[in-house]
């Protein structure tokens, strides 16, 4: 893959990465997603004595172990395909940051 295809690779992806994260904020904030983009999280934790970013962390985790499934074996074994769990995990890293630039502004 040259410099350019890769380049455009990657814009294609991050496209489709913030997209999806648009399109399910929707749905996992239940109304609030232009209020508290965090708003599952922190009800979430809330549920279970848990902090958002413990909640983050357990819903990261399960990308991140179908991920290294897909390292071990190549194969998918997911309906959403590994494009679809690379940018779910994208994604909550980008909410882990938001959450990092959130509380902190409460200490």
């Amino acid at each position: 893959m040259t410099a350019k295809e890769y380049k455009q690779f990657r814009e294609s992806i991050l496209k489709l990465t913030l997209e999806l994260s648009d399109l399910k904020r929707i749905e996992y904030t239940e109304g609030n997603q232009n209020e508290n983009v965090l708003w599952n999280f922190e009800k979430i934790a809330r549920k279970l004595g848990l902090t958002p970013m413990q909640v983050l962390s357990v819903y990261l985790n399960k990308h991140l172990s179908s991920l290294q499934s897909y390292f071990k074996d190549g194969k998918e074994h997911s309906s959403e395909g590994i494009e679809g769990r690379v940018s779910d995990i994208i994604n909550y890293l980008l909410l882990m940051l938001a959450m990092k630039e959130k509380y902190k502004e409460k200490k």
